[in-house]
């Protein structure tokens, strides 16, 4: 073994691991010294998301101790009063188990901002912060930025990172923006928030995401789809008479007032979550399964869709009462707190779809989500 460990050595300049296959892509790739800004940080993917999972990778081994993590929010907290919001949230949601020794490393990179996106000094602040972060824990410059916040806030957020001088990076560091769907609210707004972003950031260095897509049943479609000998050839009109397609939730609005009215579950949830899912479900075997192919089939199914003439008869709208979930009364959607009486956005909705392909011509896609669905919510 000396002697192969020696020729790697001697071939490459540096020693590489003769065992390891560049091909396998089961080996887990540690992500290299940066941090991560997320502004939002007290919302609710960010409480159930977001930070669990920089724990999860954490306590999987895939940070490296020179990591960072710097919340941004309004509230008037001190950074142990972060830390303790961050462990809470942690312990509540991580999906690996809570070691104290993951947690304290993790701890050591922890910062805050407090400060409102209107505020050029809180960004100054947050610039200070990160270079201390790249002075403490050697980030080394590479730093990304997640807006898990309402679509109207990316401008502003993106022209502030760019004022303070956080949007670019030395040639040898990276910056790169993660945007959290919705991307806008119709297609004007999409290209105009587009040219906004991309005039500030390096387009190679923006990331549009939505989170459903990490989730584990929808990345198994991949699988179900096209690794399944006994399933594609029966994925057709030929055998399906229709497809439905639900995401019902058996909460209410969870403290997201503030968001949520005014967007509605058609916009929340069907716009993106439920749309991606039916490409994934509709869509022909891509020629690999990298980014740029994938999408190219997306965009092929979502160009055939074809909606109902008759938009009355084939969409509903609706929003949940008061009633009983399991054993606990709960309140209706205009008695939630922060909610305006009077409001008429939905938060169930429904919608069916055709796709004008040879594959699925005939076979309507029903799309449905509510809140409160999971459980009886009235008597």
């Amino acid at each position: 073994m000396s002697e192969t460990v020696s020729t790697a050595s001697n071939a490459a300049g540096a020693w590489t691991n003769p065992l390891r296959d560049p091909r396998d892509l089961r080996l887990p790739r540690i992500a290299g010294p940066c941090s991560i800004v997320i502004f939002g940080v007290t919302g609710d993917l960010s409480r159930k998301k977001l930070l669990p999972a920089i724990y999860d990778l954490a306590n999987r081994g895939l940070l490296p101790p020179s990591f960072g993590l710097t919340g941004f929010a309004r509230r008037d907290w001190t950074e142990d009063h972060f830390k303790d919001f961050v462990k809470e949230n942690v312990q509540a949601h991580c999906r690996t188990p809570f070691k104290e020794s993951t947690w304290k490393q993790l701890a050591a990179g922890i910062r805050f901002v407090q400060g409102t996106f209107d505020d050029p000094k809180a960004f100054e602040r947050l610039s200070d912060t990160v270079a201390e972060l790249d002075r403490d824990r050697g980030t080394r410059g590479n730093h990304a930025f997640y807006m898990s916040v309402p679509p109207r806030a990316f401008p502003q957020v993106s022209r502030q990172l760019a004022d303070c001088g956080l949007a670019k990076s030395d040639k040898d560091a990276w910056r790169r923006v993660i945007i959290e769907k919705p991307f806008g609210h119709d297609l004007a707004s999409a290209k105009e928030l587009d040219r906004v972003v991309s005039e500030v950031f390096d387009p190679s260095s923006v990331f549009r995401i939505d989170h459903y897509l990490g989730k584990e049943t929808v990345q198994n479609m991949l699988a179900l789809r096209f690794a399944n000998a006994m399933y594609e050839p029966i994925w057709n009109n030929n055998y399906v008479d229709h497809v439905q397609i639900t995401m019902a939730e058996d909460i209410g609005v969870a403290g997201r007032a503030g968001y949520y009215d005014g967007i509605g579950a058609a916009r929340d949830i069907i716009q993106n979550h439920l749309l991606q899912l039916m490409a994934l479900t509709a869509m022909e075997e891509p020629v690999s399964f990298s980014a740029a192919d994938l999408t190219a089939e997306k965009t092929k199914v979502l160009s055939a869709v074809r909606l109902p003439k008759d938009l009355a008869a084939h969409t509903a709208r609706g929003q949940y009462a008061a009633g009983w979930q399991g054993s606990h009364e709960v309140v209706g959607y205009l008695d939630e707190k922060g909610i305006d009486p009077a409001s008429t956005t939905e938060t169930y909705a429904a919608i069916r779809l055709d796709v004008d392909t040879r594959r699925w011509a005939g076979v309507p896609f029903y799309l449905r989500t509510g809140k409160r669905l999971g459980k009886r919510v009235t008597e």
